[in-house]
């Protein structure tokens, strides 16, 4: 690797993704979550993103907030030379990228030029230098303003504990593989897979790691590359990264994993009334990771937050709105959490899922269904703070109806790339300032209704048929290909019926088309 690299993984791309929990209406609803307001509710406009990797998460979030201007810095000219990529074909004038490194940026910021509302680091903390560190944190006390949020997600400690000799294994194979990296993490999941059947002693005490090693083998190794093989490697423990980023005049406000702070839907039960009782923040939060035996962690620090009063904690939730991502007919009701799944009360879930099928509506509006004539506030917080986590409900920005337009012509770039052979997994929904995931399937049948002009479900399959015939690929049904046409085109004509009727409306009206 050259030097300016730094030890990390550059000479592959990062994978393309989009993280809903790093855009600013998620962040304001988690902020509220916890009683805090975030700054940019009041005007705020701008957000700084240091390391985008391939830019296609900070892109869609500028796509989907036109009001907002939204500054990127990536050290790696190939995902500079990506993202920029995008943001001219489709024309978006929100966003200004930068190739440097974050050492760059730290010495040309000003003392006290506080101009960012939002700092966001998702997984870079983990596989930078300490001099990369200490340049993050001289970068939020210079520019974060006061009342601002910065957003870091980072590997933690005890939940990856057992994984550090492994990593310090994949690494120093690498090193002594002389093959691109995505190479390399191939030959270092064949060494692993070889030392479990021989039985090596480390897997023997760590018997999880075994199946990890397998859900490893199954996953893109140009993630992994960049997950295991970075000569930088930190695995922090909370207290750690609260004590960097104190440095900058910033406190702890809670988690961008809603579920995380809510106590009793997170945590052992037998460990809630310790936890509860304690009131250093600090050593509450290292107490909650021991209990939940946290591996990843996506905090909220702010730069002098004012905790909200009651009062005025129940008027700022009232003015919140929400808009379902999916259709009503796919809403389910049992949410992931750290003890396990958990099973909402269908007659509740369910009132609230009806009305948001029929539009974006206010908290108020959700406080004020009979569902919640017993549980009153906090019960229809926990319900919609429910829906959000799993990703069925968003959370919808503060003021007027954002402007569709870029978001729209960012999605048509996506749908245009994959008619070229590319594929993107994600669209820009300016409706909740946010994105939505999508199957390559979704893509295939919205290039059929955008560019081919396709509006019944046999026209759609027909066009997707024909689409996958240029492209060289094939419907898969239970992981397999379907090889004769007729029966490609009945599941293609099956699978378009639903999309027409479930997937498109929901797009419509979060302004995805």
């Amino acid at each position: 690797m050259s030097g300016w690299s730094e030890g990390y993984v550059a000479d592959i791309p990062y994978a393309l993704g989009f993280y809903r929990e790093t855009v600013p209406s998620h962040i304001a609803f988690a902020a509220a979550c916890v009683g805090r307001r975030f700054a940019a509710d009041r005007g705020g406009k701008r957000v700084l993103e240091l390391g985008f990797g391939m830019g296609l998460g900070f892109v869609i979030a500028a796509a989907a907030n036109p009001g907002i201007q939204f500054e990127g810095v990536d050290f790696n000219p190939l995902h500079v030379a990506h993202a920029r990529g995008l943001v001219e074909a489709a024309d978006l004038g929100n966003i200004a990228l930068r190739e440097a490194s974050f050492q760059e940026v730290a010495r040309e910021a000003r003392e006290g030029q506080h101009d960012v509302d939002l700092i966001v680091l998702h997984g870079i903390l983990t596989w930078v230098s300490v001099e990369a560190q200490e340049a993050i944190v001289e970068i939020a006390r210079k520019r974060l303003k006061p009342g601002g949020f910065l957003y870091v997600s980072y590997n933690a400690m005890p939940g990856w504990a057992p994984v550090l000799p492994m990593q310090r294994l994949m690494h120093e194979n690498a090193k002594r593989a002389a093959a691109r990296s995505d190479l390399q993490t191939t030959s270092g999941l064949d060494l692993l897979k070889a030392l479990i059947g021989e039985g090596a002693g480390y897997f023997r005490a760590n018997p999880s790691l075994e199946q990890r090693v397998e859900k490893m083998a199954g996953l893109d190794r140009s993630y992994l590359a960049h997950e295991y093989l970075n000569a930088n490697w930190f695995i922090f423990h909370f207290a750690d990264v609260a004590e960097m980023f104190g440095h900058a005049k910033l406190g702890f406000a809670g988690s961008a994993t809603l579920i995380e702070n809510i106590d009793a839907l997170s945590l052992p039960e037998g460990a809630r009334a310790r936890i509860g009782a304690e009131q250093d923040p600090v050593f509450k939060e290292t107490l909650r990771d021991i209990a939940s035996n946290k591996q990843f962690r996506r905090d909220l620090f702010s730069r002098g937050a004012i905790p909200l009063t009651p009062p005025e904690h129940t008027e700022y939730l009232f003015g919140l709105r929400f808009a379902p991502t999916v259709a009503r007919t796919r809403m389910n009701f049992k949410f992931p959490s750290p003890i396990g799944d958990l099973d909402g009360n269908p007659e509740i879930y369910g009132a609230v899922c009806d009305l948001l099928a029929t539009k974006a509506a206010s908290f108020g509006e959700i406080v004020a269904l009979p569902a919640f004539k017993q549980g009153g506030i906090n019960a229809a917080l926990q319900a919609v703070t429910l829906l959000v986590h799993s990703g069925q409900v968003q959370a919808v920005p503060a003021g007027p109806a954002p402007e569709v337009k870029p978001a729209q012509r960012l999605n048509r770039v996506i749908v245009e790339r994959m008619l070229q052979g590319r594929v993107y997994s994600f669209l820009a929904a300016p409706a909740c300032g946010s994105g939505v995931q999508v199957q390559h399937s979704d893509l295939l049948m919205l290039a059929a209704v955008t560019a081919a002009k396709q509006d019944t479900p046999e026209g759609i399959a027909q066009s997707v048929a024909q689409t996958m015939q240029r492209l060289g690929i094939n419907w898969m049904k239970d992981g397999k290909p379907i090889t004769d046409a007729a029966a490609r085109l009945a599941a293609i004509t099956a699978e378009a019926a639903v999309f027409k009727a479930e997937k498109l409306p929901v797009w419509k009206r979060l302004g995805v088309v």
